[in-house]
């Protein structure tokens, strides 16, 4: 524990591009972190819109690079995950999507300071009827909390039963199958920035998710058969944006 009584914590994103949102993602944490010691870690997967060199410049943000090889199939989230966990200066880490960001000051208490020797996940809490899950619900990465001396052992974050489970899903099953606890928030539709789709944008424990952004910006034909037109650039990330402008600037 620090002077300030409050645990340092690493904050990590994974990034393709998306400086907007990364940028206030590092610019929201900065106004609800407190006094404690923090770090913000940005995995790098290839931007070419600037964020690298905005990152690079913030004297709070480490940028770490995780290459991707031709040959890698799918969007590798969790293994640029686990990646950036390993370079964590704080045992406590918090793993956020790049179009995620805390919205309340309180997060924190409700998540990364809540884990102790029988609490070793928090975050957000996804319900999906996946195979390889028998629980029916976990702990969602767009908002995860674990300790760091977990990693590799009761956290990971990669996919490794193929499509029976989603990324980070693993973490669930195998604190659970441990009889250790999570505590978890319920997603929730966030009405403050109600465009373009009936259920997201959502909160969940004081976080802020946007769903899609990352998708829209690398495979929009993708997400628009997906939801049946309701999502793409148009319809969604375009008046959001504007949303997001009108609250925060920028």
């Amino acid at each position: 524990m620090t002077q300030s009584g409050l645990p340092g914590v690493s904050i990590m994103t994974v990034a393709a591009d998306g400086l907007f949102f990364v940028r206030l993602l590092v610019e929201q944490v900065r106004a609800t972190i407190g006094a404690r010691p923090y770090e913000v870690i940005v995995v790098d997967r290839g931007s070419r819109d600037g964020l690298r060199e905005w990152a690079r410049a913030q004297p709070d943000v480490r940028l770490l690079t995780h290459r991707v090889w031709p040959w890698q199939r799918g969007h590798r989230h969790g293994e640029a995950a686990e990646y950036g966990a390993r370079h964590a200066r704080h045992d406590r880490i918090v793993l956020l999507d790049s179009d995620a960001h805390p919205m309340e000051a309180d997060w924190l208490h409700r998540s990364a300071d809540l884990l102790d020797a029988k609490t070793r996940l928090a975050g957000a809490i996804f319900r999906s009827p996946h195979i390889g899950n028998p629980h029916g619900w976990y702990v969602h990465p767009h908002f995860m909390a674990f300790l760091k001396s977990d990693l590799g052992g009761l956290v990971v974050l990669r996919k490794i039963r193929g499509e029976d489970t989603d990324t980070g899903e693993e973490a669930t099953i195998r604190v659970l199958e441990a009889g250790l606890g999570i505590v978890g928030h319920e997603i929730a539709f966030c009405p403050a920035f109600d465009v373009g789709h009936p259920r997201v944008p959502t909160m969940a424990g004081g976080v802020f998710h946007a769903w899609y952004v990352s998708r829209l910006t690398h495979n929009e034909a993708e997400v628009i058969r997906e939801t049946e037109g309701q999502v793409s650039r148009t319809r969604y990330l375009d008046p959001l944006l504007a949303r997001l402008r009108a609250a925060y600037g920028g």
